[in-house]
């Protein structure tokens, strides 16, 4: 009778112990990270960052032979075009930027504004240079003044050259978004980054080229 009281009491013990229950599965797919645009449009940019990185070290090096020439330029210069200029390149990088994630979400037609709008800062962005060189040259800062105006005008005319491609760029995406119905496709959707990716590339030489001729004492 002992005997059979432990053998109950362990059965009793045995049936109080909960099965486990498993795990659900997570079937969730989870979206695969990726750079955005074509390698071929980064090798593109990180060729173009080289050569105006030669530019910027020219810049550099003759700041160094001439201080006070650099400094009387720098001194010349009006920083309230090139604020202007930088608030144009920025608030365009960041419709651009929206209307590509916008084309992700499929959502087309607001991206079509977005661009319109990063073009329209395009736009402004050429006058407003414009404006700024004609300034310049009224007061006889030419190319031939000294080699601060020389260089200014140089890579500033190299950049606007950017700035008009990279317009371009935006109408062809434009264009291309009219044609689009819904969810676009992974080439379309390629064309657009790398053309995001080019008028990006536009903005971060503008940001160092304003340090450099506005800033840089």
């Amino acid at each position: 009778m002992p005997h059979t009281s432990k053998s109950n009491q362990g059965t009793t013990e045995n049936t109080d112990i909960a099965p486990r229950t498993p795990r659900p599965q997570d079937d969730t797919v989870q979206p695969v990270r990726r750079i955005p645009g074509e390698l071929g449009m980064w090798v593109f940019v990180f060729t173009d960052l080289m050569m105006f990185s030669a530019y910027f070290g020219a810049f550099m090096y003759e700041r160094g032979n001439n201080l006070q020439e650099f400094s009387d330029g720098r001194s010349a210069m009006r920083t309230d075009f090139g604020l202007a200029n930088t608030f144009l390149l920025l608030t365009a990088s960041l419709l651009i930027a929206l209307a590509v994630s916008a084309v992700r979400d499929s959502a087309v037609r607001p991206a079509r504004g977005l661009l319109l709008g990063a073009g329209a800062c395009g736009v402004a962005f050429v006058v407003n240079k414009g404006f700024e060189w004609s300034a310049e040259a009224a007061v006889g800062h030419t190319p031939q003044s000294s080699i601060f105006f020389q260089m200014y005008y140089v890579l500033t005319g190299i950049h606007l050259l950017h700035v008009v491609i990279a317009m371009v760029v935006i109408v062809l995406m434009w264009r291309l978004l009219r044609r689009v119905e819904g969810e676009p496709g992974s080439q379309q959707l390629q064309f657009l980054e790398n053309g995001a990716t080019f008028w990006h590339l536009t903005d971060a030489l503008w940001i160092v080229l304003f340090t450099l001729f506005y800033l840089v004492r």
